[in-house]
């Protein structure tokens, strides 16, 4: 039986925060920790999380983004596996934690890959691993959803390995993401729904865009090139493809700001 983090960056998000946290408490796994990190709010999502006396909550003076909650989120874990979870999401059922701890079961890979619902009219359906999208190569190739939810990290790794976020920046995700995927040596994968992924919420941080959220798309994308610098050669092909995926999409966050 391994023990999970969950981790949570909270972000003015009173109206939704409280269903993301019961999907957690309800698990019939027990063997977790909850930690949400409350990124300085400005509106009621601190009061909401102190009604719930089983999470460890973090507070942030300062805000430092998704990023930086993360961050403070991994450096407050103590369970072997990592998984974060977003405040507008829900794990799918009671029974995730189970049924993940058991593809586990008793070996260490450094990642397992999750399934995923998506909601809303922007992506709608379900995403769920197999062993060909499961493959390095295939996953950097094919798999469109560089999200960092949709996978277990075992928290050994990623402290061997030095992976953090990107932090006070939008678009931390794609970085951290691909650097995982190039540094892991093992993985495993589910083949079932973990998460309901909620890709239309109206006050979403995704949902509008501006030049500030633009220029940090741009930074990340030079962080990317990092990684593509840093990557074994046989792996170059595939984050270059990465870095194009992320360009095209700054193409069309620019026409969309016209």
């Amino acid at each position: 039986m391994k023990r999970f983090s969950i981790v949570m960056a909270a972000y003015n998000s009173e109206k939704e925060i409280e269903k993301s946290i019961n999907s957690v408490l309800m698990q019939t796994f027990k063997n977790y920790e909850f930690i949400v990190v409350n990124d300085a709010s400005t509106d009621n999502t601190g009061d909401v999380i102190k009604k719930f006396h089983e999470i460890k909550l973090i507070n942030h003076e300062e805000n430092k983004k998704a990023g930086g909650a993360r961050n403070t989120g991994i450096e407050n874990a103590n369970g072997e596996y990592i998984i974060f979870l977003d405040s507008d999401d829900i794990l799918a059922d009671k029974y995730v934690l189970e049924k993940i701890d058991k593809v586990i079961s008793g070996d260490t890979p450094d990642i397992v890959y999750l399934g995923f619902k998506s909601i809303g009219t922007r992506i709608q359906g379900d995403f769920i691993p197999n062993e060909h999208n499961s493959i390095k190569e295939n996953r950097m190739l094919e798999w469109k959803y560089e999200n960092v939810w949709d996978v277990c990290w075992r928290r050994d790794f990623l402290n061997k390995n030095k992976i953090r976020f990107v932090e006070k920046k939008y678009y931390e995700d794609f970085v951290f993401y691909y650097q995982g995927l190039l540094k892991s040596e093992s993985y495993k994968y589910t083949d079932f729904i973990s998460f309901i992924y909620t890709c239309d919420r109206p006050d979403s941080m995704t949902t509008y865009l501006d030049s500030r959220k633009l220029k940090d798309l741009y930074f990340n994308i030079n962080r990317l090139v990092e990684v593509y610098d840093e990557a074994d050669d046989k792996y170059k092909e595939y984050v270059k493809k990465a870095i194009k995926r992320n360009n095209d999409y700054a193409g069309r966050v620019i026409e969309t700001m016209k």
